[in-house]
């Protein structure tokens, strides 16, 4: 069994093989663009995926292909489809949820409504970043098309991959009416995190690695493992979203509550308050602007009313659920210690 620092010395090998892997494939692209403005937006879109972001999704991909093969060049340039589809995804819910910045920057529509003048110009911004997302949609099945692998195996992982974006689809349909609804049950906001989280975090990258290497039998514990995985991590993003440090987290810690997200520590917390602390709950989760003292006020009753430890409680049970699944899978054995580890590490990142 590795240490710690193997496994992060590990992760951050295949991180620089996907950053460079993801520059070389923007490279293409602007030398095959012959227009001075879509070349400024593709060099926006390299800008914003390449500030930041963790790589989990295509790193899971290339753990999924490597369980079963050896890790190789076409599973690098396949894996950079993810991340771009990632992009693809932020872009256009930080205009759904009007934020204004992402990874400690400004997200994408923000950052050409800076670089503009003029009236109309924030609506300008969010349509070039409409668009901007639907171009790195495109690039990313293109890339995955690219990447060299024999057509069976490819059209395996890209009707997984075109089933992940539907999925996160009707997630994000399902998260836009639960900040309306006043009632939201435990049950339905973990389909949510299935459909938007799990499918495209865990699960979804990890079936797309294993359909390249060809090797079909243990789909269905692999289902299992990305299923409770992600929604085990997007529980924790949750906790991290009300409770984290904003400097950490490079986003706004008042973010989900103006949102109106209901988070299973809004659910539970709801559900086991008194009438007036409930109408305290909705008041804030329908302010859009939710002042300190409220927001502080609104802490304390989530660990107060229990919601905060049943959240914890239900991240270690799902936690649990995913290893079983791993203990299942005949695959390389260090893949599986290194899919144990990024596990533990997703449930007890800061960021």
């Amino acid at each position: 069994m590795k240490n710690i620092e193997d496994y992060k010395k590990q992760l951050d090998e295949l991180k620089e093989k996907i950053n460079i892997e993801l520059e070389n494939y923007f490279h293409f692209k602007l030398q095959e663009c012959n227009d001075k403005k879509i070349a400024d937006i593709i060099t926006r879109l390299r800008d914003f995926t390449m500030n930041g972001g963790k790589r989990v999704r295509p790193i899971l991909m290339i753990l999924g292909y490597s369980m079963f093969a050896e890790e190789n060049e076409k599973i690098i340039k396949a894996s950079i489809s993810i991340e771009m589809a990632q992009s693809f995804l932020l872009i256009h819910d930080d205009i759904m949820d009007q934020s204004d910045m992402r990874r400690g920057k400004p997200s994408f529509h923000k950052g050409i409504e800076q670089s503009m003048k003029g009236d109309g110009i924030a609506r300008i911004a969010e349509n070039i970043a409409i668009s901007a997302g639907d171009l790195i949609d495109t690039f990313s099945h293109e890339a995955l098309i690219r990447s060299g692998f024999n057509v069976e195996n490819l059209l395996d992982a890209d009707l997984e991959f075109s089933r992940i974006i539907e999925d996160t689809g009707k997630g994000q349909i399902l998260d836009i009416y639960s900040s309306i609804e006043d009632v939201y049950s435990e049950e339905r906001l973990l389909k949510l995190h299935f459909l938007k989280t799990a499918r495209y975090t865990i699960q979804g990258p990890l079936l797309m690695g294993v359909y390249l290497s060809g090797n079909k039998e243990y789909i269905d514990d692999i289902k299992e493992f990305g299923k409770y995985a992600g929604i085990a991590f997007q529980l924790y993003d949750d906790l991290l979203g009300l409770f984290g440090n904003e400097e950490k987290t490079g986003k706004p810690v008042k973010g989900d509550v103006n949102e109106g997200k209901k988070t299973l520590l809004m659910i539970k917390a709801y559900n086991n308050s008194d009438t007036e602390t409930k109408n305290f709950i909705q008041r804030c989760l329908k302010s859009g602007n939710i002042n300190d003292s409220d927001f502080y006020h609104l802490r304390e009753i989530v660990k107060s009313t229990g919601s905060y430890e049943y959240t914890l409680t239900k991240i270690n049970e799902y936690n649990n659920l995913a290893r079983s699944a791993l203990v299942r899978i005949n695959g390389n054995q260090k893949i599986k210690e290194m899919l144990d580890f990024l596990l533990e590490y997703l449930i007890k990142r800061q960021n």
